[in-house]
C-alpha cells in the first residue's frame, strides 16, 4: 500500500468552514510550506531559530535545511528564548531573541528555592561557573568536575546542573553566557550585542515569522509565539504594513507574493521540527486529525514523522540502534527514499515497521 496522494485529508476536515484559510486549498498551503525543504538552503534567521531541548533533533532539523552548524560554531548559540524553551539561533540575532522583554520568572523562582542551597550559595556558585568559562573551561563535564573537586555534594550538583535549567540557565538569562551548538555540551561568553527593546524585537520576530512561515494565520502565530490572538493580529498587521508589499492577506492568511510552491517529496522530520512547531496543530493541513495525538502527545512532546504526499504519514523512533516506524492508515509500506533518509540521519542499519 502506498501513501495517500497529495491533498487528501480526513472527511471531517472537509466540512469545517469559517476557520482561517478555508478559502485557500489545503494542498496549496502544504506545498507552499514545504518549499523551504524542497529548495533549500534556508537561513536560520528565516526559521526564527530551531527548538532545541533535544540537541540532536535540532541539529537534524537545521541540517535538513542546509544549515551547517559545525562549519563555524561561533556563528550560532543555544539558549532559552521563544516560548521559554531552548532554541538555536544565529549569533548575529542575539539581541533580537535575548531582548529586554525575554525575562522569565526562572531566576526569581530558582533563587527563592532554598531547599538545598541558600541564595548566597547559589550566587557564589554562579560566579564560580562564570570565572571557569572566562578562564577557558567551556565543557560542562569539566565545570562539573571542578565543582566536585571543590567539595560540592552530589545532591547540590543535581540541583546546580539539572538538565532543564540550573546555573547555566541563570547565567544565560542574565545575558552572561550561551551554550554552544556542539554535540559536547559547552558554554562560551554571550555575544556583546545590546538587547533590543521588547516592542522592536516582537515586531521584527513577527515580520520574520510571516516571511518564513507564510501562508499562516492568527491561530498559527498564536501557537508559535504563545501570545494572545489579539496581540498576534496587531503584530501581523503591523509587520505586513512594513513589508513593502511583499506580504498580503488572503482568506484570513498572511501570504508572500514571491512564494513558489514546493514539491511533494518524502521528508523525514525529527522531533519538534519547525514544520510541526510553526503552525497550530489542529488546523495544520499536514496533520491528519485522527492521528493528532500520535504526533503531539499530551505530555508536550512532538514526535518525529515521515511526510509523504504532503501529509504526516508515519511516526518513528530510535531504540537500541534500530529505527521503528509506525505508519498511519494501516499502511505497511514506506518509500525507499524515506528508509534511506532514516538510515542516513540516525546511523542505524535496521528499519522495523510496527
Amino acid at each position: 500500500m502506498t501513501f495517500p496522494a497529495a491533498g487528501w485529508y480526513h472527511e471531517a476536515e472537509k466540512t469545517r468552514r469559517g476557520r482561517e484559510g478555508d478559502g485557500m486549498r489545503k494542498d496549496e498551503r502544504v506545498r507552499l510550506r514545504l518549499a523551504g525543504l524542497a529548495e533549500g538552503p534556508v537561513p536560520m534567521a528565516a526559521l526564527l531559530g530551531v527548538q532545541s531541548q533535544f540537541l540532536r533533533c535540532s541539529r537534524w532539523a537545521a541540517g535538513l535545511r542546509g544549515i551547517d552548524l559545525d562549519r563555524d560554531e561561533t556563528a550560532y548559540f543555544r539558549a532559552w528564548t521563544l516560548r521559554g524553551t531552548m532554541h538555536i539561533h544565529a549569533a548575529a540575532d542575539y539581541g533580537l531573541y535575548m531582548h529586554e522583554g525575554n525575562r522569565s520568572p526562572y531566576i526569581r523562582e530558582y533563587w527563592a528555592d532554598d531547599t538545598l542551597l541558600s541564595a548566597g550559595e547559589k550566587e557564589r556558585a554562579a560566579e564560580r561557573m562564570l570565572r571557569l568559562i572566562e578562564s577557558g573551561v567551556p565543557a560542562r563535564k569539566d565545570i562539573m568536575e571542578d565543582f566536585r573537586q571543590g567539595g560540592a555534594a552530589e545532591a547540590a550538583m543535581d540541583y546546580l546542573f539539572n538538565a532543564w535549567g540550573g546555573l547555566p540557565r541563570v547565567l544565560m538569562e542574565r545575558g552572561q553566557i550561551v551554550q554552544t551548538v556542539s554535540e559536547e555540551l559547552r558554554y562560551r561568553l554571550a555575544p556583546q550585542t545590546a538587547p533590543l527593546a521588547a516592542e522592536e524585537a516582537e515586531l521584527e520576530q513577527m515580520r520574520r515569522y510571516l516571511a518564513g512561515y507564510a501562508p499562516c494565520g492568527v491561530e498559527d502565530a498564536a501557537y508559535f509565539f504563545r501570545y494572545g490572538k489579539g496581540k498576534c493580529r496587531k503584530l501581523m498587521e503591523a509587520a505586513s504594513a512594513v513589508s513593502a508589499g511583499r506580504l498580503y492577506w488572503e482568506d484570513g492568511l498572511v501570504c508572500r507574493r514571491d512564494a513558489e510552491p514546493g514539491g511533494q517529496g518524502v521528508y523525514v522530520l525529527p522531533s519538534f521540527d519547525p514544520l510541526l512547531v510553526g503552525y497550530e496543530k489542529k488546523t495544520n493541513p499536514m496533520v491528519p486529525p485522527e492521528y493528532l495525538r500520535d504526533i503531539y502527545t499530551l505530555q508536550g512532546i512532538i514526535r518525529p514523522v515521515i511526510v509523504a504526499g504532503g501529509q504526516c504519514a508515519a511516526v518513528w523512533l530510535v531504540k537500541r540502534e534500530t529505527v521503528y516506524v509506525r505508519p498511519f492508515r494501516d499502511s505497511a509500506y514506506i518509500p525507499a527514499e524515506a528508509e534511506e533518509q532514516l538510515r542516513r540521519l540516525t546511523g542505524c542499519g535496521a528499519v522495523v515497521y510496527e
